[in-house]
């Protein structure tokens, strides 16, 4: 058989074959608050109607409105603690700012 019929398996040098692969570059941290992704929120329609009006009276996208109402929402729990967050969630509910206004103040130590 010629020797030129033989396949060559390796080509380069042995110093090649042992050297050490390249680091991995290292993955960056994600930054949670600047990334993105599309989320489909179910509202009922008095709700689209109070983000039309915040959008027209802050001049923001609908979706920083949202998250601020989020954020808003989970620092509230967190600082009131389950009963007193609940309490504000029913002063809330009855949409009397009024009302609302009262219960805040006397949240205030």
């Amino acid at each position: 058989m010629p020797r030129d019929k033989i396949p060559k398996l390796f080509d380069g040098s042995i110093d090649e074959l042992t050297k050490p692969t390249k680091p991995s570059k290292p993955k960056k941290e994600r930054n949670l608050k600047k990334e993105k992704m599309q989320k489909t929120l179910y509202v009922s329609r008095d709700m689209n109607v109070k983000l039309i009006q915040l959008y027209a009276e802050e001049g923001r996208r609908q979706s920083a409105i949202v998250e601020d109402a989020v954020n808003l929402y989970y620092y509230l729990r967190l600082a009131l603690g389950e009963k007193k967050f609940e309490e504000l969630l029913s002063a809330v509910k009855r949409e009397d700012p009024e009302f609302l206004r009262d219960y805040i103040s006397k949240l205030k130590p």
